[in-house]
């Protein structure tokens, strides 16, 4: 691995996710997210990480593997969001 910025922020968020919810307060939960969102953040320097993909991450993985869950949540942030939802955040900035 390489030093990456995002991978700090996301040490910090795992613990922040869900934290009352015991489906999500597993190491085993908690490892699905890290490998998840690390994923995301070496496929897409240019987003990285960004606060609240933990939360969908999480949720994705309610539902699926972690290796579907890092598709789909490919396909929501580079396909279904606007290109600057997260570069700029001009999209977060209306969902305000």
């Amino acid at each position: 691995d390489y030093p990456n910025p995002s991978f700090n922020q996301i040490e910090l968020d795992l613990k922040r996710t869900f934290p009352n919810l015991k489906s999500h307060a597993t190491p085993e939960r908690e490892g699905e997210m890290r490998h998840v969102l690390y994923a995301y953040a070496k496929r897409n320097p240019t987003i990285g990480y960004c606060q609240g993909m933990n939360f969908i991450a999480a949720m994705l993985l309610q539902e699926l593997e972690e290796e579907e869950a890092f598709w789909v949540l490919c396909q929501l942030i580079e396909s279904l969001l606007p290109l600057d939802y997260y570069t700029i955040m001009t999209g977060i900035i209306i969902d305000q």
